[in-house]
């Protein structure tokens, strides 16, 4: 891109937020009027952006808010909690340097204090240690997450390098996560057991009952938000994908036991093909989501990640079907 074009595309983006710290960023000319219409339709709802976010994120005061969080990223959250409020979400594309991390790390302490189960979704392990810095960073320290994955570079340190939270052995985490039941093996509930592995039934004569393995439907009691990669649902044991689908599915709003599930996507392009195994399954369980959140700098790179976003964003409004979506917005 030549200078004269980036001054053609670019413009100074000026926050709606009265936050002292600002990031000094451009956005595309052709989204710049849009931008400042929507927030200021939420200045007409909701009032002030900052005592509207502040509240939101149960911050003591704007003061508190402001030293979290630069005004940029208050006018995204703006956005995101208007569309949470409709059941949506949105996508933040911010380009590096410009704080997805913070805004991410926001949407958790969001969803905790809301009374709902933040999952947060991301490319590998060691990034936990970058979430879980973030969520310090604006103040939230009262995290206890489940790390979904269990190598040993899913632990969490802290600045000074200390580990916080270590993953569950493989097995540790089976026995937490897995209850056993003897049934006889030409039961409904065997059948259905087998059938859903396409594992073939056994003779009775050979094998009188089976002992079924049956995921938990809720969150331990010791967690309030759950920490895992994208590979956790592309290869990993059966148990880790039937847990996060159930907890998922069975949330309940308003309920403490069961909370409805906000579903927090990093590199969000990485769970949008529409033939992948994470993919399918994503655009599966979005729908039983309380909200949303997608961050990537490269969201709409692929036109197969399209309909992915149009489960939880106002992208939905089109009612478009997923073969519209990817021809519309591939080049």
């Amino acid at each position: 891109m030549t200078a004269s074009t980036q001054v053609d595309t670019l413009v100074p983006y000026t926050p709606l937020s009265k936050a002292p710290f600002r990031l000094n960023t451009l956005i595309p000319r052709n989204l710049a009027f849009e931008t400042e219409q929507a927030l200021n339709q939420l200045v007409k709802h909701y009032g002030s952006i900052d005592h509207w976010v502040r509240d939101q994120l149960r911050y003591p005061n704007e003061a508190a808010l402001h030293a979290a969080l630069a005004a940029e990223q208050i006018d995204s959250l703006a956005l995101y909690l208007h569309q949470f409020g409709r059941g949506q979400g949105i996508i933040i594309a911010d380009q590096t340097g410009i704080g997805k991390g913070r805004q991410a790390a926001a949407v958790i302490r969001h969803a905790i204090y809301q009374g709902y189960l933040p999952i947060f979704f991301t490319r590998k392990p060691d990034l936990f240690t970058d979430i879980y810095r973030d969520l310090s960073a604006i103040g939230m320290s009262s995290i206890k997450p489940f790390l979904l994955n269990t190598d040993r570079e899913a632990a969490i340190k802290d600045q000074e390098g200390m580990t916080r939270f270590s993953p569950l052995s493989a097995k540790a985490q089976q026995e937490l996560l897995l209850d056993y039941e003897e049934v006889p093996i030409y039961s409904a509930e065997s059948i259905a057991w087998h059938k859903a592995r396409k594992i073939p039934l056994p003779k009775p004569e050979e094998q009188a009952s089976i002992r079924i393995a049956t995921v938990i439907n809720r969150l331990p009691s010791d967690y309030n938000c759950i920490f895992s990669t994208y590979s956790q649902i592309q290869a990993a044991h059966f148990s880790k994908r039937d847990f996060l689908k159930s907890i998922i599915r069975k949330g309940v709003e308003g309920s403490q036991q069961q909370p409805k599930v906000v579903l927090i996507l990093d590199e969000s392009h990485m769970a949008g093909g529409i033939d992948s195994i994470v993919g399918k399954w994503m655009r599966e369980q979005l729908p039983y989501t309380k909200a949303a959140c997608f961050l990537s700098a490269t969201f709409a790179k692929y036109p197969e990640s399209m309909p992915l976003y149009a489960t939880r964003t106002a992208l939905a409004d089109a009612q478009q079907s997923e073969d519209w979506l990817m021809n519309n917005f591939s080049e």
